[in-house]
């Protein structure tokens, strides 16, 4: 492998060494390095963006990403924007040891950092213990652990959101979940 090369390499992973995509996640997920794959990857200093292209996926502890394309904004000082398209692009994250995984989909999925906002666009799908959220978009405010969702818009012009709870889950005693 050429000088060239290396250094290329060792650019991006010391770039994403300090990224975390700390969504909802074990703690330890944060600890853990970032690994992605791609067909392509290419930084852009001017652009402020580094993008991956080709069946993507992106770990770091139980946070696995996959996706057509990820797209990476960033400034001079941090990245703040990730951005996973597909067909669809998918997240799925164990939330807690005692809990399932949280399994998420949307043919775009965003993170924002500095807003600590996870955004589902274009059939948004939520699903954990068999419990199902979906609609056309769905917005989750991390540190406030606020989920706003809305659906898609039909022929009157409303959305809808569908939402699906087994029986089971409706009997757990709150905070068991």
């Amino acid at each position: 492998m050429s000088n060239q090369k290396r250094s290329g390499i060792l650019g991006f992973a010391l770039y994403f060494s300090c990224f975390s995509v700390d969504l909802v996640a074990l703690d330890s997920d944060r600890e853990q390095p970032i690994q992605i794959e791609a067909d392509i990857a290419v930084r852009d200093e001017r652009a402020g963006e580094t993008r991956y292209e080709g069946n993507v996926i992106l770990t770091q502890g139980s946070l696995r990403i996959t996706a057509d394309l990820i797209s990476i904004k960033h400034d001079s000082a941090a990245a703040d924007k990730i951005l996973a398209t597909g067909e669809p692009a998918t997240l799925v994250q164990q939330p807690a040891s005692d809990q399932a995984p949280v399994d998420a989909s949307a043919r775009q999925i965003e993170y924002i950092r500095s807003e600590d906002l996870v955004r589902l666009i274009d059939e948004a799908r939520i699903a954990q213990d068999g419990s199902v959220l979906s609609g056309d978009r769905i917005e989750y405010l991390v540190t406030q652990r606020k989920v706003k969702a809305a659906g898609t818009p039909g022929a009157g012009g409303e959305g809808r959101v569908e939402v699906v709870i087994p029986p089971e889950n409706l009997r757990r005693p709150p905070g068991n979940d």
